[in-house]
């Protein structure tokens, strides 16, 4: 009795309303769980669905860090989940990933991403329920 309450409905937001992000970002970002969403929680989650990015993608989210641990899953279009291209910087260290790949942040770390190119889902995982408290500026 009065669990409803765990079955969330995403919401459909920019971005922009984060610190440190910017309008620019691709495709459409789904807020799946969240302190807004659900009190209970200790865990942040995002979905982003692209089509088509296109290598000239600028960037949107600008050098940040959390408090704790966090994780970006990246899964693309075709059958071996492979189609989706980013650039994802870690303290200064760039690497070009391709999907399916999952990106661990450690805590306090430094990080960024951009979208490269092509079609598919990202997760963005914060292991705390309010975004901007779980960032260190």
């Amino acid at each position: 009795m009065g669990y409803e309450k765990y079955i969330i409905e995403p919401e459909v937001r920019g971005a922009e309303e984060l610190p440190h992000h910017k309008k620019g970002a691709p495709g459409v970002r789904r807020v799946l769980l969240e302190k807004k969403l659900l009190e209970d929680t200790d865990v942040y989650l995002i979905l982003r669905t692209v089509k088509d990015v296109k290598p000239e993608q600028p960037e949107y989210i600008e050098t940040h860090a959390h408090s704790v641990n966090s994780a970006y899953v990246f899964i693309g279009m075709s059958d071996s989940l492979e189609g989706l291209k980013a650039e994802v910087t870690i303290d200064n260290e760039k690497f070009v990933i391709k999907s399916p790949k999952t990106v661990f942040i450690p805590k306090g770390k430094t990080h960024t991403l951009r979208l490269m190119e092509g079609s598919g889902h990202f997760f963005h995982i914060v292991l705390e329920g309010d975004y901007t408290r779980s960032l260190t500026e």
